[in-house]
């Protein structure tokens, strides 16, 4: 049996066009448990919002971007790579996420 612990958990950031952003304001995260901070948590404003949307409609509307030209089969290796660093990681995830919600 997996014994939850104090896990060390990195400030969270913005991915905003590709670029890792930090947040003008944070909240914590806390163990409803126990009441304890797991970490520090960017809180996007409206124009980081903004800025993520706009970057998110340019690459999906970008005809000479990677994701439009990426094929179904692309995607679907994308996808399924993702599921295997999920599986890989699956105890700290699982760990994260039981302390996340108490």
């Amino acid at each position: 049996m997996l014994t939850a612990t104090k896990a060390k958990v990195q400030p969270g950031k913005f991915l905003i066009d590709g670029q890792w952003l930090d947040g003008l304001k944070h909240f914590d995260t806390i163990n409803p448990a126990t009441g304890d901070v797991l970490t520090q948590v960017g809180e996007g404003s409206r124009q980081d919002v903004d800025r993520a949307v706009t970057a998110a409609r340019k690459a999906f509307d970008d005809r000479t971007g990677p994701w439009r030209r990426m094929s179904a089969s692309a995607l679907g290796r994308l996808i399924w790579k993702l599921a295997d660093l999920i599986e890989r990681n699956i105890d700290e995830i699982a760990e994260l996420e039981t302390l996340d919600n108490g």
